[in-house]
């Protein structure tokens, strides 16, 4: 699970924490001969061992619940907001608690490889923070 500053544009938010954990591993990546996460997206490396962390998704897509490929993160909106987390506007903390249950296989993504992200409000209604979570690996 990731949190980042909200933005509009999803994909540049979901690219925050992904440089972060590719600078923060970067040697591992390295040893591959990869310099750059975008060397890294086009090698095909994580395709044959996944990295276990948000490096393993790149898109943020919008579609139907279950119908996201593979390194994807569908949007979570509208009114499967309010099915998952119980309200229109959830917090951080909501979000948190939410994913953390999520534990026994109701809650999405169901497929390994691809992850989610909704918006996380303050308490006075405005957007403040993106949550990324998913599952990776095996």
């Amino acid at each position: 699970m990731y949190f980042t500053p909200f933005r509009i544009d999803r994909q540049a938010a979901l690219d925050h924490p992904r440089q972060a954990v590719f600078a923060r591993d970067a040697d591992y990546y390295r040893e591959e001969g990869v310099e750059t996460l975008a060397d890294l997206d086009g090698s095909g490396w994580l395709e044959e061992e996944a990295a276990h962390s948000v490096l393993d998704v790149a898109r943020v897509v919008r579609c139907e619940p279950d119908m996201e490929d593979a390194g994807d993160v569908r949007m979570v909106e509208g009114g499967e907001v309010l099915e998952l987390f119980g309200t229109a506007e959830p917090s951080r903390v909501i979000i948190e608690e939410a994913v953390k249950r999520s534990g026994d296989g109701w809650f999405p993504p169901f497929g390994r490889g691809s992850g989610c992200c909704t918006v996380a409000y303050r308490s006075d209604g405005h957007p403040d923070e993106l949550c990324f979570w998913g599952t990776t690996g095996d």
